[in-house]
């Protein structure tokens, strides 16, 4: 005797239920890093020469409201990237957090998606005010190119 093949509807939803489980979808409460990490990558891009440094100091000067020699003793001291210090500050700055010991944190293993919302920092517009940051450098680049 023949067994009744799957009805329609049931083939759609083991289809579904198949892609669902292997789509690279976060798990619920998983950390929302991925924005912040790519802020970080990005800035830490623009600045991988002398010249890209330099402007990505000058830009995170004047947007964090913290004077370049600042940011720069902050690097050399903690060894992290501009885009990491670029968190850190924002973070700072919505916290009241001094930018040491969100450094601190970051170092001792915890993501800084993590330790915004230990903070109740919201990453949704935090993540917007970055990715305007993350343009500005490589708008600044691209008007050099072309008046060279």
């Amino acid at each position: 005797m023949r067994e009744n093949p799957l009805g329609r509807r049931d083939a759609l939803w083991l289809l579904f239920s198949g892609l669902l489980g292997a789509s690279p979808l976060p798990a619920w409460g998983a950390e929302p890093a991925a924005p912040l990490d790519d802020h970080a990558k990005a800035i830490n891009r623009a600045a991988a020469t002398p010249e890209g440094s330099q402007r990505v100091v000058e830009h995170l000067s004047k947007e964090l409201n913290v004077p370049a020699a600042s940011l720069r003793a902050q690097r050399e001291q903690s060894k992290l990237g501009w885009g990491e210090l670029s968190i850190a500050n924002r973070l700072s700055q919505k916290t009241g957090v001094p930018v040491d010991q969100l450094i601190a944190e970051q170092k001792s293993g915890k993501g800084w998606g993590v330790i915004a919302k230990e903070r109740n920092v919201k990453l949704g517009p935090m993540v917007s005010e970055l990715k305007k940051s993350d343009q500005a450098p490589e708008a600044a680049k691209a008007s050099r190119q072309r008046t060279v």
